[in-house]
């Protein structure tokens, strides 16, 4: 995991992380703290596992998971779509941390992909199609004080009960 924990501790990605808490601090709904980031990391590997897809290895999994809404802030502040922002802001963090050139491209796209919105017709790679469920599957959406307020809550797989 020596790569991952390069991508945890690269300044730029502390800044990023940094920039969606404070644009977070008073939001009711989900947060994208690194807990989620983190949680979204292990669920991703787990479903490529239980997928049947043991071919993409554990720091490209995490890779994606602990890069997939640093571009949370963006959207916030200027509108942008996060996921595409995000997949942007990965590759010199990705560079940085020591993926090959075919591994940023796969995690850049699975970030880029990772919103339900993003599949209409294209083809999504296993890696997206697990970063995708696994954000979702992500949140404890039975537990949140904000659930009768979230115009998200009917369509989350936790909305009653845990899953994963």
């Amino acid at each position: 995991m020596e790569r991952c924990n390069k991508i945890i501790l690269n300044c730029d990605y502390q800044s990023y992380l940094q920039k969606t808490r404070d644009e977070e601090d008073i939001r009711p709904f989900c947060h994208h703290h690194f807990e989620h980031l983190l949680a979204v990391a292990r669920l991703t590997y787990i479903l490529l596992l239980e997928e049947g897809s043991p071919f993409i290895s554990r720091e490209i999994a995490y890779g994606a998971g602990l890069l997939h809404d640093i571009g949370r802030w963006l959207e916030y502040r200027d509108k942008q779509d996060h996921a595409e922002a995000g997949a942007k802001l990965a590759e010199p963090i990705l560079k940085e941390a020591g993926y090959t050139v075919s591994e940023r491209i796969l995690i850049q796209k699975a970030i880029a992909q990772h919103r339900d919105n993003n599949d209409q017709g294209m083809h999504r790679s296993p890696l997206s199609k697990a970063l995708s469920k696994a954000d979702s599957l992500s949140r404890l959406c039975f537990l949140c004080d904000a659930s009768e307020n979230c115009n998200k809550f009917e369509q989350q797989p936790h909305k009653g009960r845990l899953c994963y």
